[in-house]
């Protein structure tokens, strides 16, 4: 009988050793690194993990083997298709930077899509994953459900999944939310708990692989740029997609000043940027790589140690790969170390020509006062790269209730002398309501030239607990977003996030479909506010008048007044007589006082 026992349990055991071992889920890890000509160092870490959807699934039991649980157990709950956040402190500069992997807005922005036919409605699961999402990354988003931040756009933020139309067909824009909290700051508190979910951790804190550059990086939150964010969706296992995976990708992008004391030089390490090497490579990784990318080689000489293991060519930029799984730096510590200087020859207005990127979106707020203001947004093609045919631009605009947008004033311009008015070719608003919805906005635009959009608001009153405790900081405009595809001629020129596969090491490897997504400046602006120190001041002086009356009423409403006996009369002679009395013995006793310390003194002298 216990040898029956025995011999079922020895079997289940294996049994279970082995689903662990056949599971097909992949993890590998890249960092991109990208000289800027601002002096500035491009780090981009990824992260991506491939799995079977079947954790998804409610109806059987899981096992989760290299994604994380929490993720699962989130999307699942929710009914979530597909989800992307971002939290970023900082700006991204395009027209100093170039072309980001992929950007996000200053703040946090959320966006998902929902599976349909579920018990639960799209609003109040959009509520609880947000909740969810913002408790996993110890950030504010459950402020993403309510009426100023929330939006469902119909073009800018479509599916990324790879499923082919006839497996995708739920894309109504009924089933995605949009959200954006542009004063969210990011901080060491949204650092740890995004790092534990990854897969690769040893001794508690101490993670292997590249993300162990990250437990004591000094620079990292003292970037110029800094942006963390996680991606989850669908995409097709193999060419028929005859059946699917899930990819979930982690990453962290950072902009550091790595300009040195010396004139036209740049010198960097792994350990001053982020304090430590690579001392080894996460076992669980199928893939460990290093790209560094030398667009800036053509007007800097640069010395790289060690030497790469190989190299190839994105266009006209040669990049360099350093390939961790490699035999000879499997156990040992990688450090890479990196200066370079710019040539003479080459000046900072051809340097600048030569990598500005094809498109460049600024934004400004117009007006004056606390009434009416506007909003103009500057979209700039790059002249040097000849556009053969028209570029189709979608722009996105989420704007609060409380800034009351009018379409009547919408005007697209050209930017050139003539300025030319351009007709959308599609527009789609939503007007918003007070206090229920946001206004938004998308336009389809086609040109060949740098454009202005234009239009006007009137700012609304607020109630008195409707305003923040800043109320005089000012209130947020979220970015615009400027979505595109760029043409062919354009896109090898730039390393940017495939939407067939979000890891690097595809990307590189087959052309860029060339999506980009583009994010302006938040607009800073000030609402008609009431001056909310005068409850103060009222209830200062009200106070201070209580006090100072408090004391004459206390005495005259609790104390007894009665008439005292009438002292007699002193006269002046008298008192004059009593002061005399009083001097001649205050001198008497101080004479007293003298006689009697010059004895002793006399005596201590003689006996020494």
């Amino acid at each position: 009988m216990y040898s029956t026992k025995l011999i079922y349990c020895i079997f289940f055991i294996l049994l279970s050793i082995y689903y662990c071992l056949s599971t097909d889920d992949i993890y590998k890890e890249e960092l991109y690194i990208r000289p800027l000509s601002t002096g500035h160092t491009y780090f981009n870490l990824l992260f991506t993990t491939v799995a079977s959807p079947n954790i998804l699934k409610s109806n059987i039991v899981h096992h989760y083997h290299l994604f994380p649980k929490s993720i699962a157990d989130t999307v699942r709950s929710n009914g979530v298709s597909e989800f992307h956040v971002s939290l970023t402190q900082g700006l991204w500069r395009y027209d100093h930077w170039g072309m980001p992997i992929v950007g996000a807005p200053p703040g946090a922005e959320v966006w998902a899509w929902f599976n349909p036919n579920e018990q639960q409605d799209v609003t109040s699961r959009w509520t609880s994953f947000a909740h969810e999402l913002g408790g996993l990354l110890c950030a504010s988003l459950n402020f993403v459900d309510s009426n100023v931040s929330t939006s469902s756009p119909h073009y800018s933020f479509r599916p990324q999944s790879t499923l082919p139309i006839s497996k995708n067909l739920h894309q109504d824009n009924s089933l995605v939310r949009y959200a954006v909290l542009p004063r969210e700051i990011v901080c060491t508190e949204n650092l740890t708990p995004w790092k534990k979910l990854l897969p690769c951790v040893a001794g508690g804190s101490n993670h292997k692989g590249l993300v162990g550059l990250l437990d004591n990086a000094p620079k990292l939150y003292h970037s110029t740029y800094h942006s963390l964010r996680m991606d989850l969706r669908q995409i097709c296992a193999n060419i028929e997609c005859t059946s699917t995976q899930l990819e979930f990708s982690m990453a962290l992008a950072i902009v550091v000043d790595t300009t040195s004391p010396k004139p036209d030089h740049n010198e960097w390490t792994f350990r001053s940027i982020f304090g430590s090497n690579i001392a080894q490579i996460c076992p669980l990784s199928s893939l460990t790589n290093v790209y560094v990318d030398l667009q800036l080689s053509q007007t800097n000489s640069f010395n790289l140690s060690p030497e790469p293991d190989y190299s190839i060519e994105q266009g006209t930029t040669p990049i360099i790969i350093y390939d961790l799984h490699n035999e000879k730096r499997k156990n040992t510590t990688f450090s890479l170390n990196c200066n370079y200087n710019k040539q003479k020859s080459v000046t900072i207005d051809n340097q600048n020509n030569k990598f500005s990127p094809p498109i460049v979106v600024h934004r400004y707020a117009t007006g004056y006062g606390v009434r009416d203001g506007g909003i103009k947004t500057i979209i700039k093609l790059n002249e040097e790269q000849k556009q053969e045919d028209e570029i189709t631009l979608l722009y996105f605009e989420q704007i609060p209730w409380y800034f009351r947008v009018f379409l009547h004033t919408l005007k697209i311009t050209t930017l050139d002398n003539n300025r030319t008015e351009i007709k959308p070719d599609h527009i789609s608003y939503i007007p918003g309501k007070d206090r229920e919805r946001p206004y938004q906005l998308e336009l389809v635009i086609k040109t060949k030239q740098s454009i202005l959009i234009n239009f006007e608001f009137e700012m609304a009153f607020l109630k008195w607990n409707e305003f923040p405790p800043d109320p005089n900081h000012g209130f947020y405009i979220p970015s615009a977003i400027i979505s595109t595809i760029l043409p062919s001629n354009i896109k090898s020129n730039y390393i940017l996030r495939s939407l067939n596969s979000f890891s690097l090491n595809q990307s590189l490897s087959s052309l860029s479909d060339g999506f980009v997504r583009l994010y302006s400046e938040t607009l800073l602006v000030n609402l008609p506010t009431p001056d909310f120190s005068m409850p103060f001041n009222v209830i200062c002086l009200g106070c201070t008048a209580v006090a100072l009356a408090f004391g004459g009423l206390h005495n005259l409403t609790t104390k007894d007044f009665a008439f005292g006996e009438k002292r007699p009369k002193i006269p002046f002679r008298q008192r004059l007589q009593d002061l005399r009395f009083r001097v001649m013995a205050a001198r008497h006793a101080l004479a007293q006082r003298i006689f009697r310390t010059r004895p002793q003194e006399q005596q201590r002298e003689h006996a020494e």
